[in-house]
């Protein structure tokens, strides 16, 4: 498997990070460079970990986890994404009941809930991982880390990206997000 092979696959893994990432920014407010830098390392670090770790366990573990992995993850984003829906709903019944925005507490973007979607983002890299046993031409680390860097550039494009869409949907950007990880979630278990 060649360097170009290698990228490819890193940038249909760091897909689901993006996609989360984009859900992030346009469903939390106020998200600090912190916490955007923060989203960028988790994500690419799980993302250069899964491969590796799935490389030195082997298919044995990943037969098994690969069984349950769809459901695995589809249930994380469908819980991540009905908070979203449920702190959206809270919101808009202060804001009912003439609260301002800035009285209603709109969720936080915590450190624990982007260290659990970047596990879930990087389920897929496990199985990958496993693929390379039969045929890499590098290292497993080499690998891991160009899959690690595409997906933190493929974050940080998101972020802003995301940012746009906040600021382009107002109102309906906070629902965005919630909108993506369904989708995401209903991937997971259908495809």
């Amino acid at each position: 498997m060649q360097i170009f092979e290698i990228i490819l696959i890193g940038l249909v893994l760091a897909l689901d990070a993006t996609a989360v990432t984009l859900a992030n920014c346009t469903t939390y407010s106020n998200i600090k460079t912190r916490q955007e830098l923060t989203m960028a390392i988790c994500f690419s670090v799980f993302q250069f970990l899964m491969p590796v770790l799935g490389f030195y366990i082997g298919s044995l573990f990943v037969d098994k986890l690969m069984g349950v992995s769809k459901y695995v993850c589809a249930g994380i984003f469908f819980v991540l994404a009905t908070k979203i829906v449920i702190e959206n709903i809270i919101e808009m019944k202060k804001e009912k009941d003439g609260k301002t925005q800035e009285e209603t507490k709109n969720g936080k973007l915590t450190i624990g809930a982007v260290i659990i979607q970047g596990i879930a983002t990087s389920i897929d890299a496990l199985a990958i991982g496993v693929t390379f046993t039969l045929d890499l031409s590098y290292s497993i680390f080499t690998a891991g880390a160009i899959i690690g860097v595409v997906t933190f550039v493929m974050v940080y494009m998101a972020i802003f990206f995301g940012k746009y869409l906040k600021g382009a949907f107002a109102d309906a950007s906070k629902w965005i997000g919630a909108v993506i990880l369904y989708i995401i979630a209903i991937k997971n278990l259908f495809f």
